[in-house]
């Protein structure tokens, strides 16, 4: 895969973003089916697996967009596929915390996966767009946990797995949503500082690149005039 820094155009940073779309939906529903036929998990899982098919469908509708928008060579405005790009980002986050919300909300280990959406949106986005998606994580997952801790949306136990009662207990609670605030941020602010120090030594190598092609070809018309000389002398001789 071309890097997905510098030389990788928007579209293609969008077509990347919807291939692990597919890898997400497949581990959603496998890992749905395992836990309830074989781990003996207690889920929601039709609820699931309903959002599993909307995922698909989603993801798809998506990527025929981005295939009408590319249809015969087209290149799409940066605006276009940069506000696809957010979208999606932004979706996928809303997404994740109805998935948690299904299955356990602040009990389910697979909440971390907030923290690798935040490594791709450093990547794929800006610095400033990356903060906000890290701000939407937060207000998503937080106000998930929170509305659960008062009672005002049912919890949904992950009996067979993981001991009850850590969603009603508000030291916890509190406790845990100050370290996964402070967590994104970092990942964020560590993740874009990287990305962008990768830039600007790629584009330091690029301009030399640029610079010893042009003194290639100032080495090569210098030869070919040399030569020129050579054979006027040789020929009057």
């Amino acid at each position: 895969m071309e890097n997905l820094l510098q030389r990788t155009s928007l579209i293609q940073r969008a077509y990347w973003l919807i291939g692990l779309r597919w890898v997400a939906i497949g581990m959603l529903a496998g890992a749905t089916f395992v836990a309830g036929e074989f781990l003996g998990i207690s889920l929601a899982a039709a609820r699931l697996y309903g959002i599993a098919g909307l995922l698909l469908v989603y993801n798809f509708v998506l990527y025929i967009l981005l295939r009408y928008w590319t249809w015969a060579g087209q290149e799409p405005s940066a605006g276009k596929v940069g506000g696809i790009l957010t979208f999606q980002i932004s979706a996928d986050l809303l997404i994740l915390a109805t998935i948690l919300h299904f299955s356990g909300g602040i009990e389910n280990p697979f909440l971390f996966f907030f923290v690798f959406h935040m490594i791709i949106a450093s990547i794929l986005r800006p610095r400033w767009q990356s903060y906000l998606q890290a701000t939407l994580a937060v207000i998503l997952f937080g106000g998930l946990v929170l509305l659960e801790a008062g009672r005002v949306l049912p919890h949904y136990r992950l009996t067979g797995f993981a001991g009850h009662g850590l969603h009603a207990d508000r030291t916890f609670v509190l406790g845990f949503l100050f370290v996964f605030t402070v967590t994104l941020y970092l990942v964020v602010y560590m993740t874009t500082s990287i990305s962008e120090q990768l830039r600007a030594h790629q584009e330091e190598l690029e301009n030399a690149n640029e610079r010893l092609q042009e003194k290639d070809q100032v080495k090569n018309e210098y030869v070919l005039r040399v030569t020129h000389d050579i054979k006027r002398h040789l020929a009057a001789i």
